[in-house]
């Protein structure tokens, strides 16, 4: 998976299909996923970005 090669767990990436009239079924997946995303930790994205930021501010 393209994921993997980018060292991104594809554990962070969902996808659902759901109608307008859904609401209350997309709060609970958000909900869920939010405290997936928390338990994974910080995205290695985030984290290569604050260590360039701090590169480049030496």
């Amino acid at each position: 998976m393209l994921l993997s090669r980018v060292a991104i767990d594809p554990q962070r990436l969902a996808m659902y299909n759901l109608s307008a009239a859904m609401g209350p079924e997309w709060a609970r997946i958000c909900i869920g996923f939010t405290e997936k995303i928390k338990l994974l930790g910080p995205s290695p994205v985030w984290l290569a970005d604050q260590k360039k930021r701090v590169k480049e501010s030496l």
